[in-house]
């Protein structure tokens, strides 16, 4: 079967906790909201691109056990095919607890790779890529990731990696190897040991013939257009919580992308995206349409 995205990376449960303004350490607090909903970068990407109207679907293992069910069934719930996924009955999704701040909607993110069970190379089918107009990826599922990005490159289809950590060596391979690389801006300066985010650019387009862009949360996103930059800002929104707005951001990009949009365009919808996702607790919960999108830009732009 062919799918416009397949998308592969780590999959993650959220148990997503609103904290009360105050509260004492060892006691019980009731709190105003407790969501259980899918999480991660790739898994959130794949249900945004899924949302947007992309044939998308997500590789990765699954097992017999509840947090499986809750993964494949929040998969499914925003319409992304699993078809391809493995199993082994073992394996589980990551766990991450995501403490929310209700006065800003930061978050803090605790979570647990116990039992965890990521793509291998070996496990890697060519069918896959030869399948699909575009392959997404997260750096943390790396020796599989990489496989898949070697495979894309080979076959001259395009990708799209969301790096945050890891090894160094291994994430500047996977930078090497997509056509589209986004990442924060403090993974930037880790890689290029420089801080501002247009130095960091065109150090790290040194290493790579693909399209560079690095998001800075509030500060919005910049990319290297040439031999120009590119800043994007953000759309105020009224922040509930910034849990998977970057996600939604590489989803909506890789969307634009497809759509055949230009760097800056793919740029504005995909933080225009991300602020309407901010403006709901938990990165899955309200997913705009294209259009709703497009007209939050053009009503932004008369503000």
């Amino acid at each position: 079967m062919a799918f416009d995205v397949i998308v592969s990376g780590l999959n993650v449960v959220d148990l997503l906790v609103t904290l009360p303004t105050q509260y004492e350490a060892g006691k019980k607090h009731e709190v105003d909201n407790i969501l259980i909903q899918g999480g991660a970068p790739a898994g959130n990407a794949a249900c945004g691109l899924a949302s947007l109207g992309m044939s998308t679907a997500f590789l990765g293992f699954n097992g017999d056990n509840t947090q499986s069910q809750i993964a494949l069934a929040e998969l499914a719930r925003c319409g992304v095919d699993t078809s391809l996924m493995l199993h082994e009955s073992g394996a589980q999704p990551a766990i991450a607890l995501v403490e929310v701040d209700p006065d800003n909607g930061d978050r803090t993110v605790f979570y647990s790779l116990q039992g965890y069970r990521a793509l291998t190379p070996a496990e890697v089918d060519p069918a896959w890529v030869a399948n699909t107009r575009l392959v997404f990826v997260d750096g943390y599922d790396v020796d599989g990731n990489l496989e898949l990005l070697r495979q894309a490159k080979a076959a001259n289809v395009p990708s799209v990696i969301d790096i945050e950590a890891g090894d160094k060596a291994t994430l500047m391979e996977m930078l090497a190897l997509a056509s589209h690389a986004i990442l924060p801006l403090e993974a930037a300066q880790e890689l290029a040991a420089e801080q501002n985010p247009e130095i960091c650019l065109r150090r790290l387009a040194e290493h790579t013939d693909g399209q560079l862009v690095i998001t800075d949360g509030a500060n919005g996103s910049w990319a290297l257009d040439g031999d120009s930059v590119i800043h994007q800002g953000i759309f105020p929104v009224e922040v509930v919580d910034t849990t998977g707005c970057g996600d939604a951001y590489h989803a909506a990009y890789a969307f634009a992308l497809l759509r055949g949009d230009s760097l800056a365009e793919r740029m504005q919808f995909a933080a225009a995206f991300a602020a309407l996702v901010a403006r709901h607790l938990g990165g899955r919960t309200a997913f705009p349409s294209a259009q709703q999108v497009h007209s939050f830009i053009e009503s932004s732009s008369k503000a």
